[in-house]
C-alpha cells in the first residue's frame, strides 16, 4: 500500500502545479499496482478539496471526486475518535515539528496499517520516518 497525501492530490489535479506531470506519471505507476493499493483519509480529502477549491476553482474538485468514485482501488479511511486522539497526542508530543493535525492523522493511520511509503510533496512525512515518493520530485519539498 501507498499513502496518498494532500500535496499529491493537489499536484495531480492542479494543471498549473509545477509537479503536475510528475504526479500524473507517478499515479499511473500506482494504478498499475507497482506500490500496492493507494490509501488516503477523509481528513486528507477534506484538505485537498478545500485547497483545490480555494486556489483552482470547482472543476479540479469535480475531477478529483470523479477519479475517487471511478477508482476500484483507492481506499478511503475515515478518521475515528481513537485515531483522532492519538493524532492530537502525537502533535503535542512533538512541539519542535510543524506537523498539522491532518499530517498527524496520516502518520497514525500509516503506522496502524503498516504503510511505509507516501506519495507526497510534504517533507513532514520524511521527518516522521516514512519514505516519500516519487524521488526526486526535481525541486525542494514543499507543502501544498
Amino acid at each position: 500500500m501507498i499513502f496518498v497525501d494532500t500535496s499529491a492530490w493537489y499536484a495531480l489535479l492542479a494543471k498549473n502545479d509545477v509537479h503536475h506531470e510528475e504526479a500524473e506519471t507517478f499515479l499511473r505507476e500506482i494504478a498499475q499496482g507497482r506500490f500496492g493499493a493507494p490509501v488516503t483519509t477523509d481528513y486528507v480529502l477534506d484538505e485537498a478539496f478545500t485547497l483545490l477549491r480555494m486556489r483552482q476553482g470547482i472543476e479540479p474538485v469535480r475531477r478529483l471526486v470523479d477519479l475517487l468514485r471511478r477508482s476500484p482501488t483507492v481506499r478511503r479511511v475515515r478518521i475515528g475518535e481513537t485515531v483522532f486522539e492519538a493524532s492530537v497526542d502525537l502533535m503535542l508530543s512533538h512541539p519542535d515539528k510543524t506537523w498539522s493535525l491532518t499530517d498527524c492523522t496520516s502518520f497514525v493511520t500509516m503506522r496502524e496499517t503498516g504503510i511505509a511509503r507516501a506519495f507526497t510533496l510534504d517533507h513532514n512525512f520524511a521527518e516522521a520516518g516514512f519514505e516519500v515518493l516519487p524521488q526526486p520530485w526535481g525541486s525542494a519539498p514543499r507543502h501544498a
